[in-house]
């Protein structure tokens, strides 16, 4: 059992920077309906996410972030 905010953190940066051995990738009718490059740009914008802040993170997790995509 993971007891910590930090550990958990780490394993959502992981997962969020690819590493997928510890979860898997769900997405909504919305993002299925994007063209393949689209969902390319959108997987790289959240790839990259590092906004964290209280606002947004208030447990210090990284399991929350807001990302604005072009149309």
């Amino acid at each position: 059992m993971i007891e910590s905010s930090a550990a958990i953190a780490q394993l959502n940066d992981r997962f969020r920077h690819g590493d997928r051995s510890s979860g898997t990738y769900v997405f909504t009718p919305g993002v299925k309906s994007l063209s393949s490059d689209k969902i390319l740009e959108l997987y790289q914008l959240v790839q990259n996410f590092n906004s964290f802040t209280e606002d947004n993170d208030p447990h210090g997790e990284h399991d929350f972030g807001a990302i604005v995509m072009g149309q």
